[in-house]
């Protein structure tokens, strides 16, 4: 069964990511690519979505409103997605509100009912060159915020340093050396109107000929999503996957690894390992337990899940031969 790639757009508010959106699907076709939209919007009024409609009128969408995705909405993530993957559509574009931290909605994405069916694509996040460098100041006394619009740029693939007509050359390269304090790596894109060439996103993308319509139980094995490493020539960026990871572990249903050398494992990775999840079963009943683990702590809670059980790591640059060396080795000696 073939996982429906999902491409993220993230951007502090009126950066220019509903402009991208719109461009992105009136071009899909050229690609031969049937795109279906999830978007968000932090009030009650449909605003942006309507724009959407009127430029597209035949792409199917489903609307988030009041709350943004990645907390007061993310328990309706997985209805909504699973809506979309009913129309079959090639390639799954989210729309994050301008305060949502794109790791929230890759976490999201792994969730038992989904993680059999989409895969991380690509992160892109769109800056406001006029404003971005203004943003710790002006929202010095929210932390949190500050800590969001940090993390849209430090996570994303493609950079897109919009509105560059409304900056002098000085004030550019002063902008450029700020983004590349917290990302160093991705791509970036200088851009008018959110102006690029969409072949870096979709070019990588195949038509899927078709979804199968059966349910499929998730039996988890290795797997771990593709990346590609920026090698290209300047002219001639690579095609896009995403910094953000996620691997999957298989974890058998006797295996007898304790709570503690899973802990152990997870906290051997550092930074670089967001997050954690899964359904795991300890003891000598072999009970499944939820695990959730973030900001290095693990929680564990006691769960009536019935399927197979599994670990999703999802992580930024994540050395995954290492990972799955060292979990392979582990769960060996845990059946000696």
């Amino acid at each position: 069964m073939s996982k429906v790639p999902v491409i993220v757009l993230s951007g502090f508010l009126g950066s220019g990511k509903t402009t991208l959106l719109i461009r992105m699907l009136q071009e899909a076709s050229s690609f031969k690519l049937q795109p279906a939209v999830l978007m968000n919007e932090l009030g009650k009024q449909d605003v942006d979505g309507r724009l959407i409609q009127e430029a597209a009128p035949d792409v199917d969408m489903t609307k988030l409103f009041d709350g943004c995705i990645c907390c007061s909405k993310k328990s309706e993530i997985s209805d909504s997605i699973k809506q979309l993957l009913k129309r079959k559509p090639d390639v799954i574009l989210i729309e994050l509100t301008g305060v949502a931290n794109p790791e929230e909605i890759v976490d999201a994405l792994t969730e038992p009912a989904l993680l059999p069916h989409v895969k991380l694509h690509t992160v892109i996040t769109v800056l406001d060159a006029e404003n971005v460098l203004e943003y710790n100041s002006i929202f010095a006394s929210d932390r949190e915020l500050v800590h969001t619009l940090r993390r849209q740029m430090e996570v994303a693939d493609l950079l897109l340093l919009n509105k560059v007509d409304l900056v002098s050359d000085k004030q550019l390269r002063s902008i450029e050396r700020s983004i590349r304090k917290s990302n160093e790596h991705s791509l970036l894109l200088p851009t008018t109107q959110s102006q690029f060439d969409l072949k870096l996103i979709f070019g990588e993308l195949k038509p899927l000929e078709s979804h199968s319509s059966t349910p499929q139980s998730f039996k988890p094995t290795m797997q771990v999503t593709k990346r590609v490493t920026a090698t290209s020539k300047a002219s001639e960026p690579p095609l896009s996957f995403s910094r953000i990871q996620t691997i999957t572990l298989p974890f058998d249903a006797n295996q007898r690894m304790t709570q503690q050398a899973i802990e152990r494992y997870l906290a051997k990775w550092g930074a670089r390992l967001l997050r954690a999840k899964g359904y795991i079963t300890l003891g000598p009943h072999r009970e499944p337990f939820l695990l959730q683990y973030a900001g290095k702590r693990p929680n564990w809670q006691p769960a009536t899940f019935q399927g197979e059980p599994y670990l999703v790591l999802i992580g930024i640059d994540l050395d995954t031969a290492a990972l799955e060396e060292d979990w392979l080795k582990r769960k060996a000696d845990s059946q000696t």
